[in-house]
């Protein structure tokens, strides 16, 4: 239903809300978000069915994590306006990130119909076919792409994310034209350079594979530090996320917070802390490294009938620091004492706006929380957390391969792939020295090699009952936004493992920066 007017304030003129509307939009698109949402608040509150200050709103809330408030407030636009294309399109986004894949569908269909000759429409109805395991129907709509849009990237894109084996002779070259053209941006040619070695890889030419991994990683180094536009985004204005300045300028950053929280989290902290925090057994934190098997472990685990998974947030970190005290001064005793018990609401909280019931157990996929374990074991003493394992190189050179939404500016770096490898197995173990025994650790290739008795032990360590769905996790039907979508909608496979070999001679300044967690043997192979 439309907003109801403040009785108390006035309509603008026209002339007045175009301007206050604009001020609003600048500050929005220079980051300003606060000072934009103050304004487009006045706005909605003086013109309540005025839909633009209302859909910003959404755009700010989604930033802020807020799924669940602007799902309602766009159903509501688009009911009040439905010759408005832009609050049903936003609608299917948001339905998409909150999993509810069948509501974006519908809405993409339609706008198919509506606009047979969108190509950017027809990409999205592709994508969250793929996201909702619909294989054979997205590689129809990203085949269609390819044929009626050929100078399109995403549909070459699309198509190789599907299976890569779907790509035709005709397309690489066509690929490979694009690549070397002047039409892509420098974002849209990385990731062609990415989906080209993949289709090579699979065509197991090897050496051309690698090339195209190597240009496609030095296209993106070029560019850091320059704002990198979502492509996935769906809603308006398009997200941009500022990425370090240089892989050495992430390195530095990285170790410095990794040297943080072992100095940090000693025993005396642990013991100052301990039973400060909240009692919720809800939730599963899965953490590691990108690219070691966890989408998979989720998968497992979120089959169960008693588990939501809700993919990666970043719900845990950003309520650590709204929970941070703003100065010294408000550092008393009273607020150290319900310090992680607060973090463990405002999280919890926010799980909600993400989609989370309350009800059953829920699953936090965001990886990159190795780095905060002492901090969520004071916060949920009773949480599961679940280390995502996977051979050393094995997981850097399947990160080298990938093309990341944002962030991970490490992984485009062979050698800084293996110091940041290094940096994470450090801090694990001082978590495992730290809390012994309170990481549940599962290795891939155990749980490839021996599935039914790792996904037992799996299920059992996370608090569960048996249930036999989490065997079949590949004829789950839930949405699977990362990368390994098509992957998890397969029984188990073991071509996963050593995927690096063929690649070997490539790899030295990987080697070297790993360490001890180099393969045996490396240098004398090398020197043969």
């Amino acid at each position: 239903m439309s907003q109801p007017r403040d009785a108390t304030l006035r309509p603008h003129s026209a002339a007045v809300y175009a301007s206050a509307l604009a001020e609003a939009v600048r500050l929005h698109m220079a980051g300003e978000f606060k000072r934009a949402r103050v304004i487009y608040e006045d706005l909605v509150r003086r013109h309540p069915n005025e839909p633009q200050p209302r859909l910003r709103l959404t755009e700010l809330d989604l930033r802020d994590g807020r799924l669940v408030t602007a799902r309602r407030q766009l159903e509501d636009l688009a009911r009040q306006h439905p010759a408005m294309p832009e609050p049903r399109t936003a609608l299917a986004g948001v339905a998409e990130e909150l999993g509810d894949t069948a509501t974006a569908i519908d809405i993409y269909r339609k706008d198919v119909e509506v606009a047979p000759n969108d190509g950017q429409a027809a990409l999205r109805l592709a994508s969250v076919l793929r996201i909702a395991g619909r294989m054979a129907e997205s590689a129809q709509v990203f085949r269609s792409v390819v044929t009626k849009w050929p100078n399109v990237s995403g549909g070459y894109v699309g198509l190789t994310a599907v299976d890569p084996a779907l790509i035709e002779d005709a397309d690489i070259e066509r690929m490979r034209a694009l690549v070397d053209g002047s039409t892509l941006m420098e974002q849209e040619r990385s990731q062609m350079l990415f989906a080209l070695g993949d289709v090579l890889d699979k065509r197991r030419q090897h050496d051309a594979a690698f090339h195209a991994y190597a240009a496609a990683n030095a296209q993106h180094v070029k560019n850091l530090g320059s704002p990198v536009r979502d492509m996935n985004t769906q809603f308006l204005p398009a997200k941009q996320t500022a990425s370090a300045a240089s892989v050495e300028a992430a390195e530095a950053s990285q170790s410095e917070f990794i040297r943080g929280m072992r100095e940090i989290y000693t025993p005396a902290y642990i013991n100052h802390f301990s039973g400060t925090g909240h009692n919720s057994v809800a939730p599963i934190f899965v953490v590691g490294m990108p690219r070691s098997g966890s989408t998979l472990l989720e998968q497992i685990l979120a089959s169960h009938p008693k588990v939501e998974g809700l993919g990666e947030t970043v719900s845990y970190s950003n309520a650590f620091r709204q929970e941070m005290p703003a100065t010294r001064a408000q550092m008393t005793q009273e607020f150290q004492r319900m310090f992680f018990a607060r973090v463990g609401d405002a999280y919890q909280n926010a799980l909600k706006e993400l989609g989370w019931s309350g009800r059953d157990r829920v699953l936090d996929k965001m990886l990159g929380n190795y780095a905060y374990i002492g901090a969520i074991h004071l916060t949920f003493p009773n949480a599961a957390i679940v280390h995502s394992m996977r051979d050393p190189v094995d997981t850097c050179f399947s990160c080298f391969r990938h093309s990341f939404r944002n962030r991970n500016e490490t992984t485009y770096d062979l050698a800084a792939m293996g110091r940041n490898y290094v940096l994470y197995r450090g801090l694990m173990d001082h978590w495992d020295q730290l809390l012994p025994g309170r990481v549940i650790h599962v290795q891939h290739e155990d749980l490839l090699e021996d599935p039914e008795n790792q996904i037992r032990r799996l299920v059992a360590a996370c608090g569960l009952e048996w249930d036999d769905a989490c065997l079949r996790f590949h004829e789950n039907t839930r949405a699977v936004r990362t990368s390994s979508a098509s992957q998890v909608r397969r029984p188990l496979f073991k071509t996963s493992v050593a995927r690096w070999k063929p690649y070997e001679r490539y790899l030295t300044p990987l080697f070297e920066a790993l360490g001890p967690y180099a393969p045996d043997g490396w240098r004398e192979r090398g020197r043969d």
